[in-house]
């Protein structure tokens, strides 16, 4: 299901203040899969607040109007939705999606996985356009002491109706780079809290 791991040499983009970015061609569609790389100045367990609390979402996430838990489906896997909103004449794009987290302590890996599911909570709303997110994923990887994280961002994205395909791929290519610049603003932030449970896990307690 991790499509970067296709035997396909992905293409460097760019590389810039600490953040590499990649792009490669996915066998049978149009769409391009991309992905960035770069430090975070911020343990993994203060990252992983970042992306737990879902009320903030709105502070670092690029052109999004809406965030919110549908519903739970375990204590590491839950159904959310996003909107997003997109240029006029544009219509907004909207996603449910699962994001499913796994840790592992030997490795000292969280990874997220991101895909879009149809949900009986949030059917389609008028007005906006149902969007697919595929074999997406976060890997933060706890660097030496701790005290940095190396986070990797992927992306496989649909954003459906009638937008060409080149024109979806050349808005989704700044995604990996300013998603990254995102989570490096939020997890500098005073008041995001180190994610105890996960801290705990790492340090094996």
């Amino acid at each position: 299901r991790q499509y970067w791991h296709y035997r396909f040499t992905p293409e460097k983009m760019s590389e810039a203040e600490g953040i590499q970015t990649f792009r490669m061609d996915i066998p049978g569609s149009a769409l391009v899969a991309f992905r960035g790389v770069g430090v975070v100045d911020a343990p993994l367990w203060k990252i992983a607040t970042v992306f737990d609390d879902i009320t903030r979402k709105l502070e670092w996430v690029a052109k999004i109007k809406e965030a919110r838990v549908v519903r739970p489906i375990s204590e590491t896997n839950r159904v959310e939705y996003n909107h997003t909103s997109a240029p006029w004449p544009v219509s907004d794009r909207d996603f449910v999606f699962t994001a499913k987290t796994v840790l592992d302590r030997e490795k000292r890996t969280m990874t997220i996985e991101i895909e879009s599911v149809d949900d009986p909570l949030m059917p389609p709303a008028s007005g906006v356009v149902r969007g697919e997110l595929m074999n997406s994923r976060y890997v933060l990887t706890a660097l030496g002491d701790g005290s940095k994280t190396n986070v990797e961002v992927e992306i496989k994205a649909d954003p459906k109706g009638s937008l060409p395909k080149w024109v979806v791929n050349l808005f989704q290519k700044s995604w990996p780079r300013t998603t990254l610049e995102g989570i490096r603003r939020q997890s500098a932030k005073a008041d995001v809290r180190e994610h105890e449970a996960v801290r705990k896990y790492f340090s094996g307690g």
